[in-house]
């Protein structure tokens, strides 16, 4: 489904990625981990066309998206979140949805013809309850719910979620992997930026490690959590040798 062939990013003298490669088929949930300016945002950013590669390649479905914006990429079929959310915060919860229905979708021009697709999404991510409740007046999960909501209303086949269980507490953490499991189970590809290891480890069954802007390892969690090289990308030299 998604094809990341050598794929570098810039900033002046900064290289943030070099060369990355790899690839998510579909129906996975792949994990994207590495220690803080690993470059992991910074490859969401590339691969969903809000930053343009220095070099490399995007394939989405066979197509080469490499350097189309990313109100492009999304009406292809892909969609992400952000680590920081931002709803319209004087819209319902409904119209935030609906907002992401009428771009997403070329014969949905109207609130009319969104409002079904909007409310199958709120359904989905158990927001249906919340529906005329302003943004502003969501709990932080609930904000994470919509945001989730707002990018599946496109109706992508690929999700990127960037630190989407960031500022949840440990009870809303296990009802965040439960939405996970259930967008995949409903057939969307699901790729995971996250800093909470465990959360990782539980609910992706491949995972991908990035250090320096560089691919450090890739495996099933276990073999990635158990690689030298990435406990000491993590926790330094010492901890690997022992």
């Amino acid at each position: 489904m998604l094809q990341v062939d050598k794929i570098s990013k810039d900033f002046g003298g900064l290289r943030a990625l070099n060369e990355v490669t790899f690839e998510v088929a579909q129906g996975e949930i792949v994990g994207l981990i590495g220690p803080n300016g690993s470059g992991k945002s910074t490859a969401f950013n590339v691969i969903t066309g809000f930053l343009p590669a220095t070099s490399g390649t995007v394939t989405f479905n066979g197509e080469t998206i490499t350097g189309l914006p990313a109100h492009e990429v999304a009406r292809r079929g892909m969609a992400r979140t952000f680590q920081l959310v931002r709803p319209f915060p004087h819209l319902t919860t409904l119209d935030n949805v609906l907002a992401g229905c009428l771009f997403g979708h070329a014969n949905m021009s109207t609130k009319k013809e969104g409002e079904p697709r909007a409310y199958e999404v709120l359904e989905l991510v158990g927001l249906a309850p919340k529906a005329k409740l302003l943004a502003r007046d969501l709990t932080i999960m609930e904000r994470k719910w919509l945001e989730v909501a707002r990018a599946l209303a496109g109706n992508p086949t690929l999700l990127l979620l960037d630190e989407f269980m960031a500022g949840l507490n440990p009870k809303e953490i296990p009802e965040a992997l439960a939405l996970i499991r259930r967008l995949n189970a409903s057939g969307i590809t699901i790729i995971v930026v996250e800093h909470i290891i465990k959360a990782i480890t539980n609910v992706c069954e491949r995972v991908i490690v990035l250090n320096a802007g560089r691919k450090l390892a890739e495996g099933t969690a276990v073999e990635v959590i158990e690689n030298p090289r990435v406990i000491e990308a993590y926790l330094g030299s010492h901890y690997a040798k022992n």
